[in-house]
């Protein structure tokens, strides 16, 4: 027999009704149930029998049975509680509460307030199985809800509200009479939809909803014609968007989350800078620059890539929106040293001791960062109480929601640094150039720098491109991808390995190649613009098409540098995106250049360790 769906027999004892109907107390004493009862009715008609529950008893008969949050079956609660599965049901007496607002929800025939009744009032006050109030101990229930809710048996409380009058012993579970019903908490996820200046992100979450069937929680009935069939079918929320894309279940009750949620206002002022930063075309093509078999440079023409109306559109809205939530929802259990985040007092102490925040999407917030010379961990500056918004939190049942008025999240989350690995994004070469991936391991060396020998005392480890000259009057040349970039603006850098090999410097030149609305700019040259710029005899490269990598020198933080990250190009503006395109992107070439009368001040073998690719607002 399914103890789920079987009637309970009371032989005997209560105690022998109990094992069979799987009953558990909140101590293994004995069962106090109401022995004018015994359990020969069901709830309902314990429920309807109590005057004292007449209003409680009025909206159970007027509330259909939902598997989905769209559809309901048509069986009311009250046929569900006169039937056979076994419940716990703790109702609340007249007056406790506002029967006019649920009678006026259900009067208007509207769906979603019709669910709001099924999910705030009768489900957060009922679940599955048998549970009597006995003992002292207290015991962790779920909900039909899929809320959690505390039974203490020492005080008698169901969520902290009193149990009147307990254990009235039912043929189908147990009722408890409540002095109000236990409260209803939303998660985060049913938060958004609780405020309306909170309209547009919920729009977008939720747009993403599917109900999926839970088997394991459904109760099986009969096999007919070889498929199962289910007395109920119990469902569950997912979203696609919040686990893929935020790594985060905002409907799931015991995970801990910190959520930061823009008004309408401020999505709407946010939004109108992240649509600009995806302006796609309807077709991409890409080529790829390549050698014969004789060594002679010759071009593969790419496949076209082609974008129908709606589907840009789609693009744009998934991504421009994107920018704005991915980051949102924070894991208050992943933070630095699980230190709370809970209140504005916890944020304001964490960016006083300059501690990192991680996001539930992985991105690092830091106050302050710099730009890292070789691509490391992509870490974000920001100020943390301007991003939660200065004031304190609303609490829900699985975490904490900070409504900002204005998104004062840094420019670069939303349009992020790009720190190209160039032995990953290597896409092809020149026919004077023989590329291969060297792994370069400086272990405390002896360096000399400004004359001086230094004695280092660090292990340094770098990957690199290695532009090896093909003859000795080669100038090598390198293609690499620059993929994801945004309509945008950018400085760019390239990150040079000094080559110990030779114990020369490189000098070289920088091409860029990309789309406009109506052509591909092809190898277009890009000028020096660090003001300070100067080749190995010292004379200014301002303003000229080279650019000189430093030697071995002492970084920012006074350590040994064996690399350099030079500036190729400042406030380059990207007038077409390439986000999420994949097979289409802009090229950076890296080309040696320097006279036979410069061979003693530098080499033609260039290491190249990144590209470096940082977005500006614009």
């Amino acid at each position: 027999m399914n103890k789920n769906n079987i009637k309970t027999m009371f032989v005997g004892t209560f105690m022998s009704a109990a094992i069979a109907a799987g009953i558990t107390a909140c101590s293994d004493d004995h069962f106090d149930i109401n022995s004018d009862v015994l359990g020969k009715q069901t709830i309902w008609e314990n429920i309807q029998s109590d005057g004292n529950l007449s209003q409680y008893a009025d909206i159970l008969k007027r509330v259909n049975y939902s598997t989905t949050e769209e559809k309901t079956t048509k069986e009311t609660y009250a046929d569900l509680f006169n039937g056979e599965q076994t419940f716990t049901v703790w109702a609340p007496v007249n007056g406790s509460f506002d029967y006019d607002y649920y009678d006026n929800l259900l009067k208007s025939g509207i769906r979603d307030s019709i669910y709001k009744v099924e999910r705030e009032l009768i489900r957060n006050n009922m679940t599955r199985f048998s549970h009597v109030v006995n003992g002292n101990d207290s015991i962790k229930l779920d909900l039909f809800n899929m809320k959690a809710a505390w039974l203490n048996c020492s005080n008698a409380t169901f969520k902290g509200q009193a149990i009147t009058k307990p254990n009235i012993g039912s043929s189908n579970g147990v009722l408890h009479i409540l002095s109000a019903p236990a409260q209803y908490q939303p998660n985060l996820y049913e938060f958004l939809a609780t405020r309306p200046e909170l309209d547009s992100i919920n729009a977008f979450i939720k747009s993403y909803q599917i109900t999926e069937f839970d088997e394991k929680a459904s109760t099986q009935g009969p096999t007919i014609d070889g498929q199962i069939t289910y007395v109920d079918s119990i469902t569950y929320i997912d979203n696609e968007y919040t686990r893929r894309f935020m790594g985060a279940k905002l409907e799931v009750e015991d995970s801990n989350y910190v959520m930061i949620l823009p008004t309408n206002e401020a999505w709407k002022k946010t939004l109108e800078k992240t649509q600009k930063l995806f302006k796609f075309k309807a077709s991409y093509k890409q080529d790829i620059h390549t050698q014969t078999e004789q060594g002679v440079d010759t071009t593969i023409i790419g496949k076209e890539i082609k974008f129908t109306q709606a589907e840009l559109d789609s693009m744009v809205n998934l991504f421009s929106k994107n920018a704005i939530c991915q980051d949102l929802a924070f894991n208050a259990n992943w933070q630095y040293e699980q230190i709370p985040i809970t209140s504005i007092a916890d944020i304001r102490a964490a960016e006083a001791r300059k501690d990192s925040l991680r996001s539930t999407a992985g991105e690092v917030f830091k106050y302050p960062s710099t730009l890292n010379e070789t691509n490391g961990q992509h870490v974000v500056e920001a100020n943390f109480v301007d991003m939660f918004g200065g004031k304190d939190p609303i609490e829900t049942s699985n975490g904490y929601a900070y409504i900002v008025d204005e998104f004062n999240y840094p420019f670069e989350t939303y349009a992020p640094t790009r720190k190209l690995d160039a032995t990953i994004f290597f896409e092809s070469n020149d026919n004077q150039c023989s590329p291969s991936v060297l792994a370069a391991r400086y272990d405390k060396p002896k360096v000399v720098i400004d004359g001086e020998t230094v004695q280092t005392d660090s292990v340094f480890s770098y990957r690199y491109l290695k532009m090896a000259a093909k003859a000795t009057t080669s100038q090598p040349g390198a293609f690499f991808m620059a993929d994801d970039v945004l309509s945008s603006k950018y400085d760019i850098y390239v990150v040079i390995g000094y080559n110990t090999d030779y114990n020369l410097q490189n000098k070289f030149r920088a091409y860029i190649s990309y789309d406009t609305d109506s052509k591909r700019v092809a190898n277009e040259a890009l000028k020096n613009p660090n003001e300070d710029a100067v080749d190995a005899a010292g004379e200014s490269i301002y303003g000229s098409n080279n650019f000189v990598n430093r030697p071995i020198h002492y970084n920012s933080d006074g350590e040994v540098a064996f690399t350099d990250t030079i500036c190729i190009a400042k406030d380059f503006e990207f007038p077409i995106s390439y986000y999420g395109i994949g097979d289409a992107y802009p090229t950076i070439q890296i080309k040696s250049n320097f006279t036979t009368k410069e061979k003693s001040s530098y080499t033609r073998e260039i290491w190249v360790n990144a590209i470096i690719m940082k977005s500006k607002e614009r």
